[in-house]
């Protein structure tokens, strides 16, 4: 396994220091193998935790650097496509990283087709790198595998406002947003519903619709409007 796992990393120009190839073998180690070794917290967990932060900094370097036009509502929504789940399992496939990894035999299915178990293993990667190589080294690999998509995209409209508005809070906060009915006017065979959806109490965008469900995407789509600083403000 160390072989393997030494030799994609010179495959992809990283040398480890003394040492610092036992990090390696924990970012592609899953939680499932401590029940075969009977270990504790000898997987990719912790060093999934260091990755996070330099991915979200890079990321969002990145998006500044390359998108003066946007403000920050439309730095967040660049950003979060690209951190979220698909696209980090993309690069970690991209990188071969998914054929390094290990799992116990209680883990169910193959590991290689879990985009989830790929995020994780991408971003313990790196953490495994920051502490190998140092900041100036990762912010750079990370800088050349990821800045011409970067640089390429635009903000699009979202064909999932609901799903869009939770990646673009997740890709600064952990906590989720909520959806909260407002009123329902008219008839019981035609009523008209009002939604708010809310972030830490503060209200993100309203919507209507003829259901609930309606009027949530219309209230996430308003409130992606907003963030992105599309909707001009009223009497401009």
């Amino acid at each position: 396994m160390s072989n393997d796992i030494l030799s994609s990393l010179q495959r992809l120009g990283i040398y480890p220091r003394d040492g610092q190839l036992k990090n390696y073998e924990l970012a592609f180690t899953h939680s499932s193998v401590n029940g075969i070794l009977k270990t504790k917290h000898q997987d990719y967990e912790r060093l999934e935790f260091l990755g996070d932060s330099l991915m979200g900094f890079c990321v969002s370097e990145l998006c500044y650097q390359y998108h003066p036009e946007l403000q920050q509502g439309g730095l967040s929504t660049l950003k979060a496509h690209f951190i979220r789940t698909e696209s980090e399992a993309n690069l970690a496939r991209r990188l071969g990283l998914s054929e390094l990894i290990r799992v116990g035999s209680s883990y169910q299915g193959n590991p290689e087709d879990s985009d989830t178990l790929l995020e994780d293993i991408f971003e313990s990667f790196l953490g495994a790198l920051l502490l190998d190589q140092g900041f100036s080294f990762a912010r750079e690999f990370l800088r050349n595998i990821m800045e011409e998509d970067i640089a390429k995209a635009k903000v699009q409209p979202s064909e999932n406002p609901k799903s869009e508005l939770q990646e673009v809070i997740q890709a600064d906060h952990r906590d989720s947003v909520s959806y909260r009915l407002l009123s329902e006017t008219g008839p019981a065979h035609d009523k008209t519903f009002e939604v708010g959806v809310y972030f830490e109490d503060q209200e993100l965008g309203r919507g209507e619709g003829k259901s609930k469900k309606e009027a949530e995407v219309m209230a996430a789509r308003f409130a992606l409007e907003k963030l992105a600083g599309i909707r001009k403000k009223e009497g401009e």
